[in-house]
């Protein structure tokens, strides 16, 4: 059920995103486009509880919940009142974890049926702030990594940039952003734009 809530939830941020495509094939299922930057990461080989975890198959990324907290507070903007309704959820969420715990950050979403206006605008960038504090904490090599439960210390990063053969509405191009670790996927992010 969780999961058939989520391909839902992913299918709606792919529309926003990108808008409707009427491709033959997702450009984002392909991983053969130019590399403009690769990355060795490493990762903490523990976490402060309590945490949520982002899951990708047999992986998770790890992250707790006060360098959660941390990265909202400085990286999330505001200056949208849905922007700042999202953000101060996340944030009170966050603080209301129990202690102990690890957590799907999923189970923290807010369910989006029936949603309208600016309180759909505030659940889907709840959705987005998640990942974004993901993508961040990754990056700066401060998220851990378990892959079959198996915390691991390092990963690659590949960042792809290439042209869409069938672009839709002006968006040439395909951006995609790929951590893996011994030929499992991590984190994945993929996003179309005009450049």
């Amino acid at each position: 059920m969780a999961s058939e809530s989520m391909q839902k939830i992913l299918v709606f941020l792919v529309f926003l995103v990108s808008s409707f495509v009427n491709a033959e094939t997702d450009p984002c299922e392909s991983n053969q486009y130019p590399v403009k930057w690769k990355s060795n990461l490493s990762h903490p080989e523990s976490f402060e509880l309590p945490a949520i975890f982002y899951k990708t198959n047999n992986s998770k990324v790890i992250v707790s919940a006060s360098k959660a907290i941390n990265f909202v507070e400085r990286n999330m903007a505001t200056h949208k009142p849905y922007l700042k309704n999202a953000k101060a959820f996340i944030i009170r969420s966050l603080s209301e974890l129990p202690k102990g715990k690890l957590v799907d950050h999923s189970s923290l979403w807010i369910p989006t049926e029936g949603l309208r206006g600016q309180e759909l605008n505030k659940a889907i960038h709840v959705m987005a702030g998640y990942q974004g504090l993901f993508e961040g904490l990754l990056l700066n090599n401060e998220a851990s990594i378990r892959i079959n439960e198996k915390l691991i210390t390092s990963s690659n990063m590949v960042y792809m940039i290439g042209k869409d053969p069938e672009p839709v509405h002006g968006l040439d191009y395909i951006h995609k952003l790929v951590v893996s670790s011994s030929n499992n996927i991590v984190f994945s992010k993929c996003w179309l734009d005009s450049k």
